[in-house]
């Protein structure tokens, strides 16, 4: 499973820092969506690859945060319709 989440991009760096240090600080490992992005758009945005982590979870532990934090989002499941073939 994974997370997704985005932090404003009018958000103070060290809002950033303190969000990143409360998710580490509950054993998660978080990684840049787009490692190396100039765009504070793309930047912001973090993903969490874990065993059994929830969203609800992670919006839980960044509430404080309040307006800082734009989303945070769980595995979509998506499913394969109308590509052209015949169902089974």
């Amino acid at each position: 499973m994974s997370v997704k989440f985005k932090i404003s991009a009018d958000a103070p760096e060290a809002s950033v820092e303190q969000v990143l240090e409360v998710l580490r600080g509950r054993g998660f490992v978080i990684e840049r969506m787009f490692p190396g992005q100039k765009r504070a758009a793309l930047a912001r945005i973090f993903i969490i690859r874990s065993t059994g982590v929830q969203a609800a979870e992670v919006a839980n532990a960044l509430e404080r945060f309040g307006p800082h934090v734009e989303y945070v989002e769980g595995t979509v499941t998506r499913k394969a319709v109308g590509l052209g073939t015949d169902p089974p």
